[in-house]
């Protein structure tokens, strides 16, 4: 999938996922809403779904984040964890949607941060700036693309007008199908 993803342009030629499969929560919450392509023309073939899939993420992620900025949080850079951390298609599609530089730790899972604060509560780090000084090292490093970044930008602007248009769409399609399973 990965190199599929790669092998598309950036912006997937407007084709646009939101990735609502189990509904939405940050920043949304709403449980009604639910997955889809839109923009798509007889051009599109599997890498742009592919790409699409990953950006449709990316976007869904600088959703939240501008509702958190919005409210005076700031992110300069992001760390990226998991499993998604090993791709590096995904790694500069994050970056270029957000605009941001995105690292990735040596040690990029859950268990490793809870160990750290395990190190905290034990007495091994005076505090979690010294555990996270002495034992978080970037493996990896992706500077946003610009030329990338502000094509991500314009659909951006029609990734968000599109899933306000079909909150209605959703909720009506969510009732016609819970109002199947009951009869």
């Amino acid at each position: 999938m990965d190199a599929l993803a790669a092998s598309a342009p950036a912006g997937s030629d407007g084709l646009i996922f939101h990735p609502y499969l189990q509904g939405e929560r940050a920043p949304h919450w709403d449980p009604q809403l639910r997955a889809d392509f839109i923009g798509l023309t007889m051009q599109h073939g599997r890498a742009h779904f592919a790409r699409s899939l990953y950006e449709g993420i990316a976007y869904a992620i600088r959703d939240a984040m501008t509702v958190a900025e919005e409210l005076g949080v700031r992110y300069d850079t992001i760390r990226l964890i998991g499993g998604g951390a090993r791709s590096g298609t995904w790694r500069q599609i994050m970056a270029d949607v957000l605009g941001r530089d995105v690292l990735v730790p040596v040690n990029g899972d859950a268990s490793f941060g809870a160990a750290l604060v395990a190190g905290v509560g034990v007495g091994l780090f005076a505090d979690p700036a010294e555990a996270v000084t002495r034992c978080c090292h970037v493996l990896s490093a992706h500077a946003p693309s610009a030329t990338n970044h502000r094509r991500y930008d314009e659909l951006f602007d029609v990734y968000r007008a599109a899933q306000q248009q079909l909150v209605a769409v959703n909720h009506q399609l969510h009732q016609i199908t819970a109002e199947g399973k009951h009869q």
